[in-house]
């Protein structure tokens, strides 16, 4: 019983210290920019930029869900990472879209698409 509860620690110490290839990515973000497009185009309807600690991890952590598939509805925006003016992700997203919601990322040189949480997407709406 000792030894099971020695290896049941052991793994939450590990795995709490692992991030994803998403977190790895965004991780040191010091700003974004966040732009939603008009319905069913691409052209940019508002910009909203933050340097907030508390909202950039939020919105990180959104991004970095569990994997799903590469849904092809369009995107209503994106949110753009930086750290020291530089680029860390371009993370686009679909939030309006029934069965659609999901958020997408080139991690490693490969799309990444992962899925959006309701609470997410109500946190996009409300922007």
């Amino acid at each position: 019983m000792k030894s099971l509860l020695i290896a049941f620690t052991a793994c939450l110490l590990f795995s709490c210290g692992k991030k994803s290839a998403i977190g790895k990515q965004l991780s040191g973000s010091d700003s974004l920019v966040i732009n939603f497009n008009i319905p069913n185009s691409d052209t940019i309807a508002k910009t909203i930029t933050t340097v907030e600690e508390k909202a950039i991890k939020k919105l990180a952590g959104f991004a970095d869900s569990k994997n799903t598939e590469a849904y092809k509805c369009g995107y209503d925006g994106n949110i753009l990472f930086y750290a020291k003016s530089k680029l860390l992700g371009d993370v686009a997203f679909n939030y309006s879209g029934d069965g659609c919601k999901h958020f997408i990322l080139s991690v490693d040189d490969k799309l990444t698409p992962t899925a959006m949480s309701s609470e997410a997407a109500d946190f996009l709406k409300s922007l």
